[in-house]
């Protein structure tokens, strides 16, 4: 039998002097991924903690955006299904790829914002 939590088992076994361990639904590792509508690639990734970090290049610009989901591992999973559905071709990737875009972009926009400041 499964419990929401540590009053629903309390109350189902009174006298029991067991441990009543927590169930989780954590997400157990980052992912990173890329995906295209079959013109340009977007690359993302999901953290642990709840962040969607997805670089995109639009006209050769590149862009960073940052949203949040609930740190679970169903809401990570059903993160992935939709951008799964939504588009044509989907692959997970290493780290090591994921950081190489990322640092194009940023290194893109440390220059642009530098260049603008200075003027």
């Amino acid at each position: 039998m499964s419990y929401n939590n540590y009053d629903d088992w309390k109350l189902s076994n009174p006298d029991d002097d067991g441990h009543y361990t927590e169930e989780t639904n954590v997400i157990e590792e980052n992912a990173y991924f890329k995906y295209s509508d079959g013109r340009r690639w977007v690359y993302g990734m999901l953290t642990k903690n709840g962040w969607d970090i997805r670089i995109h290049s639009y006209h050769r610009i590149p862009t960073i955006d940052i949203d949040e989901f609930e740190p679970t591992q169903s809401e990570f999973q059903d993160t992935i299904y939709r951008v799964r559905m939504n588009y044509t071709h989907f692959n997970y990737i290493d780290r090591s790829e994921y950081m190489d875009n990322y640092k194009t972009a940023r290194e893109f926009m440390d220059k642009l914002i530098d260049d603008e400041a200075s003027n």
